[in-house]
């Protein structure tokens, strides 16, 4: 009699069963041994930070300082309060033309809040100027018109107030928080900085990559006459934009530059991308930021007189970007080399050039080949960019840091910054490997 069962085989339902047995538990048992590390770590991360948050108010302080909450409204100015409970506050910076939503909250010596004014809304027209103008005590819910763009709002507070901050209110308006998330500082100004770096390394990783496939020895007498020709118009070009090298040595040494730089060029690719690699890869990501923050930056803005400024954010993403860009740039090239020669032949036999070739046949399966490389170094990315803090940016980091300085409890101050990095890396893991998963070939 035949028998479709394998000898020594079990029946799949009693597997679970089984190795339930073998833990010393009956019945549906959790499979613990399945689950991912991921899942077991973000657990771990989750019990902490619950625990944490929920025993020790420090914590939600720090995290709240790190976030730059409040996201739905503006402190525009404080003022003390007076014998009698009067108080004036004057918005600081000037308001731009709108229709805002104004109340004052009352604080006492301890600098808690203990209230809160009723609301004054105005309307700022276009083109106010700031001046002065006569305080608006009467609280209104329908816009009142000022001629001013820095308007102040006063009134009367009641006993135990010691202070009160004027704050601009804008929950009800979405493309305001929005914008407010935006600019914050902290978490927000982290992947700010990340997205924007990240975007510019690419760019730069992918035409740094494409330059490093290119022949390491081309034939240079290919097109020379053309390049040469090139060449010879640039020269007189230089000489009409430059009077002063229209002598003979100026001119015959511009002539022998650029000439030789014209009979180089095609050998030039490779060899620009391969030094910049070379070099950049070879000194420390923390060097790069001090270098763009504090020799780069201060130079173009002396030789500009002030017209070119890159202090702060655009100094921290330019060196992100020229940073991360070699590391991208060999990754790219991974995956162009990866790509079967026989593809680019194929390509090149049905008449198509190299850079259709690159760009239809090449580029498109390369891109799946470096997706998980890419979101490596994005992750990496993320966490590098607390290097900014030394050009006294207030991303995740530094707040961490002002955040200690005010309150004195480095325990609390650096935990916090740390569960906040823990978590947007572990997130972005799950990303990663979600876009690995669906960019993968069938049957891999």
């Amino acid at each position: 009699m035949s028998s479709d069962k394998v000898p020594g085989s079990k029946p799949p339902s009693l597997t679970a069963d089984a190795s339930a047995r073998r833990r010393g538990r009956m019945g549906m048992a959790i499979p613990w041994e399945n689950i991912p590390w991921w899942g077991i770590i973000i657990l771990i991360v989750g019990v902490i930070i619950g625990y944490s948050v929920l025993t020790n108010s420090y914590y939600l302080d720090a995290l709240y300082f790190i976030f730059d909450l409040p996201w739905n409204k503006q402190a525009l100015g404080k003022s003390d309060v007076g014998e009698n409970g009067e108080w004036a506050v004057t918005a600081r910076p000037a308001l731009k033309a709108g229709t805002y939503t104004l109340y004052g909250a009352y604080r006492d010596e301890n600098d808690e809040v203990v209230g809160r004014s009723d609301v004054y809304t105005i309307e700022v027209p276009k083109g106010a100027p700031e001046v002065e103008a006569k305080p608006i005590t009467t609280p209104s819910e329908i816009p009142i018109e000022v001629h001013t763009s820095t308007p102040t709002i006063a009134g009367v507070a009641p006993e135990g107030v010691d202070s009160v901050v004027l704050y601009d209110d804008f929950s009800s308006q979405p493309l305001r928080i929005a914008r407010r998330m935006w600019t914050a500082r902290g978490v927000f100004l982290t992947i700010r900085v990340t997205l924007l770096s990240f975007a510019g390394a690419m760019v730069l990783g992918l035409v740094f990559g494409l330059m490093r496939v290119s022949s390491r020895s081309p034939d240079l007498t290919i097109h020379l006459g053309r390049r040469l020709l090139i060449g010879l118009g640039a020269i007189i070009l230089i000489l009409v934009a430059v009077p002063t090298w229209r002598n003979l040595t100026s001119a015959l040494l511009v002539a022998v530059i650029v000439e030789a730089v014209m009979f180089l060029v095609p050998a030039m690719p490779y060899t620009i991308s391969t030094l910049y690699v070379e070099v950049v890869r070879g000194v420390p990501m923390l060097v790069i930021i001090l270098y763009m923050g504090f020799a780069i930056t201060p130079a173009l803005r002396k030789a500009t007189d002030g017209q070119v400024n890159l202090q702060g954010l655009p100094a921290a993403i330019i060196a992100l970007s020229f940073g991360y860009g070699a590391y991208l740039s060999e990754v790219y090239r991974a995956g162009i080399e990866s790509i079967p020669r026989g593809q680019m032949e194929a390509a090149r036999s049905l008449g198509m050039s190299y850079f259709q070739a690159m760009r239809h046949i090449i580029l498109p399966q390369a891109i799946r080949v470096v997706m998980p490389p890419l979101g490596n170094d994005f992750i990496a990315m993320l966490k590098d960019s607390s290097l900014i803090s030394v050009i006294a940016l207030p991303e995740v980091l530094q707040s961490g840091r002002l955040w200690i300085s005010r309150n004195f409890r480095a325990f609390e101050g650096f935990n916090s910054v740390a569960l906040v990095y823990l978590v947007m890396t572990l997130l972005l893991s799950l990303l990663v490997r979600f876009i690995e998963r669906k960019t993968a070939l069938p049957g891999k």
